[in-house]
């Protein structure tokens, strides 16, 4: 059921009942955890309700229908595949509607937003660098010795739940956390209650959604993209990886497979070459890297190639921290071995793409095919940061494939894999944004091609 501002809407009874049955067990639980869906299924049906996943369907919400896009309700967005592990956790927005101010997702909340506000306002500022605000628990606990400790303990989870709110954030095993403030709490200066904070909540999910519905600039339809075909689909099976990676660092005991699909609400890792990921293009990632073995499924829907719940193996972690994720160099060694060919004065035939094999040529060296696919794989995951121009980047990366191309050719030619390392280092030097980027990449082409 769709809405356009939660405060207006009216609660059935069976949706009011569903809500207090999961926030009055969350405020009872020792550890703050939200129920999971067998015990809210099993207890509401206790209670007479027929259909207690069609009650939870049909909550209000505003904003995107699908996986992708902002939006919020009464509850966190329900993946697709219900799961009788899922945890059901509710919004800010669900103090409001049961009238319940003093639950620590009500007036509590408001009272940590604004601290953060006061935090973010009153941040040193330098005209050289991005400003970043932290907190930690105990600088919150100092701040607010009025707040009951056991609110402050879950106050990164609270927010990760809301849109626009969510942070990187580290747990220790006694309950301290730090956390980043998101810049986004600006949005709420002028929310002083509840009312007003889910309010304001709607209005920005909907101007949001305007905003990326319309494609449009000063009138003018945005131009599209048209990415590398092989690059994009290479950098979709990267992403996913690395965003497993990273939902599984802030995993909790307990908690659900994440769906694969919510990768795409990440603004750092939802696009390549300036074009935003499908969900096709998601699922076949998904697929893919199960059967590489990289990451383990948990659930499919009949219509999908991958598995829509997954979580990455150790495989896949070695991969991430080895190799940032990079699935072809990662494989090579593992399938291959590394392939060197040894260079010397040419009597004969040349037997190439040979491990371990002495081969003779014209030319007196040797180059390493790992070494090189290293320094590639690097180069291009450094792209973005050596420099903001599309164009630029696209130069940089035809140039890396073509190195890649060259040498991994039946019979290499070493002079013109030179010549085409030659045009990479020659492109990375003209850069200027980042100059300590700049000195990495440098450093690894030029390790890479020392032997050719």
């Amino acid at each position: 059921m769709s809405a356009h501002d939660l405060t207006e809407v009216q609660l059935e009874q069976q949706q009011l009942a569903l809500l207090t049955m999961i926030g009055t067990q969350q405020a009872a639980d020792p550890d703050g955890q939200w129920p999971m869906w067998d015990w809210v299924e099993h207890r509401a049906r206790t209670f007479g309700m027929a259909s207690p996943r069609g009650v939870l369907d049909s909550l209000p919400r505003i904003g995107a229908s699908g996986s992708v896009g902002h939006s919020y309700g009464f509850t966190t967005a329900i993946p697709r595949i219900l799961r009788e592990d899922t945890r059901i956790k509710l919004t800010v927005a669900a103090a409001w509607a049961l009238d319940e101010p003093r639950y620590f997702l009500g007036e509590p909340f408001l009272q940590i937003l604004h601290h953060l506000i006061t935090l973010w306002r009153n941040a040193p500022r330098s005209p050289n660098e991005v400003t970043r605000v932290s907190l930690t628990s105990e600088d919150l606990q100092r701040a607010l010795p009025q707040m009951d400790p056991r609110t402050l303990r879950l106050v990164p989870d609270s927010f990760h739940n809301e849109p626009f709110m969510s942070s990187s954030y580290g747990k220790a095993p006694d309950g301290s956390w730090s956390m980043d403030v998101p810049r986004d709490v600006m949005r709420y200066e002028c929310a002083t209650d509840l009312r007003g904070y889910v309010s304001e909540t709607c209005r920005q999910v909907h101007s949001a959604l305007q905003e990326a519905d319309s494609g449009f600039t000063r009138g003018e339809p945005a131009p599209v993209s048209s990415p590398d075909a092989v690059l994009h689909i290479n950098a979709s099976r990267t992403a996913l990886l690395k965003w497993l990676w990273h939902q599984k660092q802030r995993q909790v005991p307990g908690e659900p497979m994440p769906n694969v699909m919510d990768l795409l609400l990440d603004d750092g890792l939802s696009t390549d070459q300036g074009v935003r990921f499908t969900e096709s293009e998601i699922d076949r990632a998904s697929a893919y890297l199960e059967q590489r073995g990289l990451i383990k499924g948990g659930g499919t829907l009949d219509q999908m190639a991958g598995p829509v719940l997954a979580e990455i193996t150790p495989a896949g972690e070695d991969c991430v921290e080895g190799y940032n994720g990079d699935i072809g160099a990662y494989s090579r060694p593992r399938d291959h071995g590394p392939v060197t060919f040894h260079i010397a004065t040419n009597n004969g035939n040349i037997a190439a793409n040979s491990t371990g094999v002495t081969q003779n040529a014209e030319a007196q060296a040797a180059f390493d095919l790992a070494q090189i696919l290293a320094a590639v794989s690097l180069i291009r995951q450094l792209t973005p940061a050596l420099t903001p121009n599309a164009g630029e980047q696209q130069t940089l990366l035809a140039q890396t494939s073509d190195l890649q191309t060259s040498i991994e050719a039946s019979a290499p030619d070493r002079a013109a894999a030179r010549r085409i390392a030659d045009g990479v280092l020659s492109t990375i030097r003209g850069f200027t944004h980042s100059p300590d980027v700049q000195r990495l990449a440098l450093e690894a082409v030029e390790q890479g091609i020392q032997n050719l």
